[in-house]
């Protein structure tokens, strides 16, 4: 997938993929997800970028010295390959 904004057949396909996984998709901004899928410790992982929430609230964290969201790395077992079309890197074929 493009760092473009993906199209909504593109978006539909990525947040089934992730609640698949077990990630929710309001929490992974799609258009910089940075989604590709890694080894770590011999299991398959997807690694992508989360938005940071402010725990009280659950809102998102702004940057005070950057335009945009607070984001973080995180990983989570790869359980469902995702669609080849969406071209995620790792992907098996």
């Amino acid at each position: 997938m493009t760092t473009d904004s993906p199209t909504e057949k593109e978006r539909l396909a990525l947040c089934e993929w992730l609640t698949a996984n077990g990630i929710n998709p309001n929490t992974v901004p799609l258009r910089e997800a940075g989604l590709r899928i890694d080894e770590k410790d011999g299991q398959r992982v997807i690694a992508y970028t989360q938005f940071v929430r402010n725990e009280l609230t659950g809102n998102i964290l702004s940057d005070p010295d950057n335009p945009g969201p607070v984001t973080s790395s995180a990983t989570a077992p790869c359980r469902v390959e995702p669609p080849a079309w969406l071209g995620v890197p790792g992907a098996q074929p």
